[in-house]
């Protein structure tokens, strides 16, 4: 009986992490919804290899610690959002790139998108990510950042 308490004790627990994103949860869903509309696309097929990647999880700290950024120095706007989603999406085009050079099978749990689609349109969907991100960045204005 004891252990059983003990162990949860231990899963009822917050982590720090758990709490930070508690505190953000509002600005993840915010970066979800206008990542998904910043990746639309005419071609089928780059739409359904977004949704995947995106859709394969992860814990968002990335852009956890974009918001927190911007929370420390008072940031007013909607521009951290939009920045938060260029972090991610530049994670996971780094991710869709590494997968083939690695030959990756599994990432998450899940197939990669190289096993399902083939290297060359997971290159190419990757590089799609990255000039949808410089492209959000030219909007807010981050001309700096392109250098």
């Amino acid at each position: 009986m004891k252990n059983n308490i003990v162990q949860l004790e231990k899963f009822q627990k917050k982590t720090p992490y758990d709490s930070l994103k508690e505190i953000f949860n509002n600005d993840l869903d915010k970066i979800e919804e206008f990542t998904k509309l910043k990746l639309s696309s005419e071609v089928d097929l780059i739409g359904k290899m977004a949704l995947y990647q995106l859709g394969s999880g992860g814990k968002k700290l990335r852009s956890i610690l974009t918001l927190a950024s911007s929370k420390i120095t008072e940031y007013k706007g909607e521009h951290n959002i939009h920045l938060a989603a260029c972090v991610e999406l530049i994670h996971s085009a780094t991710l869709l790139h590494d997968d083939v050079i690695d030959n990756s099978t599994v990432r998450r749990g899940k197939k990669t998108s190289n096993v399902i689609w083939g290297n060359q349109p997971s290159i190419l969907v990757g590089d799609y990510f990255l000039s949808r991100c410089f492209e959000i960045m030219v909007d807010v204005g981050s001309l700096e950042v392109l250098k």
